[in-house]
């Protein structure tokens, strides 16, 4: 191998090279506690029209923290205090609310088809699934192409779980009814769910595309 067979660039992983196994579970331990907290407001304010940004204030996160291929030069001097912490997706807001809606829509599922039993046929429930994890997937994928700075990627993958997304939503609107009033809050919850992940994609593809034109 030579070295025109070596990746070419600045890029120097994001990792922190001291780290080990432990430092690394231990990191997203903290993580997913940050998902945690996101949904434990969103869980709070879910009856509120602008629930979405309630639950990004209380993170502490601004407007700009949702957009795309921000520089380190444009942190906030608050965060200086995390500047021995390597840098990863896991801690961009948008990465966040995908994995916490996520999980809400699968708690929620599972309750209703708990409450529903056989009235939820088993490939519908399985397609279902799948259209959730697919939306969460685009979005991850999506998160990190804007991270490396190339938005029209993260645009192709936002589109994708926007698909995803959408079909979701047809398949929960198609549950038999009996189903879905076996366990309405659940019913509703999984809609008003995938609606504010939907809002989140539109307003990266939209960031993207402003972002994009600046450039």
């Amino acid at each position: 191998m030579d070295d025109g067979d070596q990746p070419q660039g600045d890029f120097d992983g994001s990792g922190n090279a001291s780290w080990g196994e432990a430092d690394w579970a231990g990191y997203l331990h903290r993580n997913d506690l940050e998902v945690g907290r996101f949904l434990s407001y969103y869980a709070e304010v879910k009856n509120l029209p602008d629930r979405l940004d309630v639950s990004a204030r209380r993170m502490g996160w601004e407007n700009a923290d949702w957009a795309p291929g921000d520089s380190p030069d444009e942190a906030d001097d608050a965060d200086e205090e995390a500047a021995d912490l390597p840098y990863c997706i896991h801690q961009h807001p948008v990465y966040v609310v995908a994995r916490a809606l996520s999980l809400q829509l699968v708690q929620c599922f599972r309750r209703l088809c708990a409450d529903a039993g056989p009235q939820v046929p088993a490939l519908v429930a399985a397609d279902v699934m799948r259209a959730f994890w697919d939306a969460e997937h685009q979005m991850v994928m999506a998160i990190n192409a804007t991270d490396t700075g190339d938005l029209p990627l993260a645009l192709v993958h936002m589109k994708r779980a926007l698909g995803a997304i959408n079909y979701a939503i047809g398949l929960s609107a198609g549950l038999p009814a009996a189903a879905r009033l076996s366990s309405a809050e659940a019913a509703q919850d999984i809609e008003s769910t995938l609606f504010d992940l939907r809002e989140v994609c539109l307003r990266v593809m939209a960031d993207c595309r402003w972002d994009g034109n600046k450039r």
